[in-house]
């Protein structure tokens, strides 16, 4: 295998689909859903589409301008919806890129959505990295929605023609879940606290700021900021005391300044009451806020190469040049 050109998910993915016994010359089994089934599967899913319908609706440009679609599916992989480009809609569906369609491994080989819920990460599968022959037809960027106790609940995808290689909308496909990520937080959990931190405090309240959720002084829910600005991971929930991590004790967890054990400081607002309310702490921003909040601290760190910016995001110059003209 060409383990010098192929990054080490695909190849991950190619070793567990030839295991699996998948013969990538064979056309994959497509078991298409009836309407009612579609039905039954929307209103299963119906509060995950609910709250990722604003970033299918912020990332629908973005796809039209890559003669692509944004597509989101549950935990499993089945595509719950499909937006985009008509044109390419149309041809999407002859290789079942469809409501209803189930895109894991298993039985797709290696592709974004698949590979993504394997990984736990985000994928980027171009063209001839399918598994199947008859998927190199596109180019995928996905990243996993993640709950906050760790558990994949769905996938957020991009999917193009081959011949547009749109690996750099991977970061706006990372930053349209960590939006949707941080909206599940917003109804609160039973009987707990939530505390919210970040090094800067003018990011506090948004979707990148970290969260943790305190029950009895043991964290049993987070987001992924919050775990990586601690340095744990999801394994950690349940075992982990206030204490351990912040020089303070849960009892006196309180909004303000925030010194970990390790000596870092961060900025922290603390919903104390053990209730099962917890709202944010100022309004919540666009998918459209983040991304220029993002550009405009990439080119102040790149000292304005926007070369550089798009690099450090993930994106491509282009993207950048049109967000500018909004800024």
């Amino acid at each position: 295998m060409p383990v010098d050109q192929i990054g080490h998910s695909i190849l991950r993915s190619w070793i567990r689909c030839a295991d699996m016994g998948l013969d990538e010359r064979s056309l994959p089994r497509v078991d298409a859903p009836t309407a009612s089934e579609i039905r039954l599967l929307h209103e299963k899913h119906e509060a995950l589409r609910r709250i990722s319908r604003p970033e299918l609706d912020a990332l629908y440009t973005e796809a039209r301008e890559i003669s692509g679609i944004v597509i989101l599916t549950n935990a499993k992989g089945e595509i719950l919806d499909a937006v985009g480009d008509a044109g390419f809609a149309d041809k999407a569906a002859q290789v079942a890129l469809r409501p209803g369609i189930l895109w894991s491994e298993d039985g797709t080989g290696t592709n974004a959505i698949g590979t993504a819920i394997a990984e736990r990460r985000a994928v980027v599968v171009n063209g001839g990295e399918h598994y199947f022959q008859s998927h190199q037809v596109l180019t995928c960027a996905a990243t996993p929605i993640i709950d906050p106790r760790g558990a994949v609940i769905g996938v957020l995808d991009i999917s193009a023609p081959a011949t547009q290689q749109n690996g750099q909308v991977i970061g706006l496909v990372r930053m349209a879940v960590e939006q949707i990520e941080h909206r599940l937080f917003r109804g609160g959990f039973d009987g707990c606290q939530t505390l919210r931190f970040q090094t800067d405090p003018n990011l506090l309240g948004v979707a990148r700021e970290g969260i943790l959720v305190v029950k009895d002084g043991v964290i049993v829910a987070a987001n992924r900021r919050g775990l990586s600005l601690i340095g744990r991971t999801w394994d950690g929930l349940d075992h982990m005391h206030v204490e351990e991590i912040f020089d303070t004790s849960a009892a006196h967890l309180a909004s303000g300044r925030l010194k970990a054990q390790d000596g870092r400081e961060f900025f922290a607002q603390f919903d104390g009451e053990a209730t099962g309310t917890s709202q944010p702490v100022v309004p919540q921003q666009s998918l459209e806020d983040i991304e220029l909040s993002s550009i405009r601290q990439a080119l102040a760190a790149h000292g304005g190469n926007v070369s550089a910016a798009a690099r450090h995001l993930g994106i491509h110059r282009s993207t950048i040049y049109r967000r500018i003209q909004d800024m």
